[in-house]
């Protein structure tokens, strides 16, 4: 469930500092710090700095890459409890000092098919639209698709054609195409929201709880991602001369913002919630909303999942 993370912590004391230098993340390391004043080293793909100065440690990388030494498959609780243990120890200090700034939270979709059409066809989560990411080297198109809020964002892309690009493709036995949904959150503030706590730290990140509050989040940003649906070219039959036109517009962002602008509230209102209904009594399944359930199923933390 879990993928970057920026963490950080402040060192107490001397002793605190001698632990992080005997750690297995700073092994052989010479002492030197760069231009900047940090010491820095990489471990198990996490990119860990030190700055003597002020004692400031941060951690930065993708958790599940650091548990498995990549991010394609699943991430279970249990996995995730040993990868935050592991982590701990790995700079000598304890998960509870570990305090997490920002995370990407997200879900794996395995597919026969390629999520091309459905990423394309993404238009707005929350009012926010869909835009494209500029394709990386050795793509021709865009393969990455984010709508963008104050302290969070969400996007979707196409896993499975960036691990390849990666030199990393999907194992034989797997389903050929991978789409992978995140709920990026790009300061803690929406994080200590939907966990009640005050301070969000790597122990934490492994308690059933807040893994349950993270994972039901995700799904609340996957069920508010709205699409494109063509439904121009719907099957009109049984509906109104009305109905019809509203289903035809349904998914026409331009149109709807007119008319709020230009049509009494009440009526606007009104409109736009049959619209939604018929849009939703009428529009193609998504054909991941199956497999994002049974993911999220499958990632549920036991009761005594707790560092």
């Amino acid at each position: 469930m879990y993928d970057n993370l920026n963490a950080r912590s402040s060192l107490p004391d001397e002793e605190a500092e001698k632990a992080l230098a005997r750690s297995p993340a700073f092994a052989g390391h010479d002492g030197e710090p760069n231009a900047k004043g940090w010491l820095t080293t990489e471990y198990r793909g996490l990119r860990i700095g030190y700055r003597r100065e002020n004692r400031k440690v941060r951690i930065r990388g993708s958790l599940h890459t650091f548990h498995h030494g990549h991010n394609m498959g699943q991430f279970s609780a249990e996995q995730v409890r040993q990868a935050c243990t592991e982590l701990a120890a790995a700079v000598g200090q304890p998960a509870e000092a570990l305090q997490i700034v920002s995370l990407e939270a997200g879900v794996n979709l395995p597919s026969a098919v390629s999520p091309r059409p459905f990423l394309e066809n993404l238009a707005s989560h929350k009012r926010s639209p869909f835009t494209a990411t500029k394709p990386p080297r050795g793509a021709t198109r865009p393969l990455e698709y984010g709508a963008f809020h104050g302290d969070y964002w969400v996007k979707a892309y196409d896993k499975g054609k960036y691990s390849q690009i990666q030199g990393r493709p999907l194992p034989a036995t797997a389903p050929p195409h991978l789409l992978r949904f995140e709920v990026v959150y790009t300061r803690a503030r929406p994080l200590l929201s939907l966990t009640k706590l005050p301070v969000l730290t790597l122990a934490d990140l492994a308690r059933p709880e807040v893994m349950d509050a993270i994972r039901e989040n995700i799904l609340t940003h996957w069920n508010a991602t709205e699409h494109h649906h063509l439904m121009q070219d719907s099957d009109f039959t049984g509906l109104s001369l009305s109905d019809a036109a509203l289903l035809a517009l349904a998914d026409n962002t331009s149109f709807w913002e007119a008319m709020k602008k230009e049509q009494p509230e009440s009526t606007y209102k009104r409109n736009r919630r049959r619209a939604k209904v018929l849009l939703e009594q009428r529009a193609p399944a998504n054909p991941y909303s199956d497999t994002l359930h049974q993911e999220l199923a499958g990632m549920a933390p036991s009761p005594e999942a707790h560092i």
